[in-house]
């Protein structure tokens, strides 16, 4: 458990590193650092679960905020990858690898949480 918590805060850790150079790092960042702060902590068996929730929360919230975008690209933009460059007249890309992004942080939270629980 211990190495898969120490995987996941690199993970983040890169995550947050990355949206340096994003439209918007001053929400990206905090959120993948929160994300890998939480993991980090848990690593040295150190659980909030409120925050934990909280966080689950929030990273819910985004993903369905953003999920319509996911859903157009599915339906009526298939062919457009997502690893394509940010346009203004394709935001459906870049709405869709932030909610892919919210979801994976859930998902991490999510492991975080039953680990805690244990």
């Amino acid at each position: 458990m211990k190495i898969i918590s120490i995987l996941l805060v690199l993970v983040f850790a890169v995550f947050a590193a990355l949206q340096y150079n994003d439209p918007d790092p001053y929400i990206w960042i905090p959120i993948y650092g929160f994300v890998a702060v939480v993991l980090a902590f848990g690593i040295f068996r150190k659980y909030n679960l409120k925050i934990i929730i909280v966080g689950m929360i929030v990273m819910a919230v985004g993903f369905l905020y953003f999920f319509p975008s996911v859903l157009d690209w599915l339906i009526n933009h298939s062919d457009d990858s997502l690893m394509q460059r940010m346009s203004a007249d394709k935001p459906f890309l870049e709405e869709s690898r932030e909610c892919l992004g919210l979801l994976i942080a859930f998902f991490a939270l999510l492991y975080q949480y039953f680990v805690a629980k244990k």
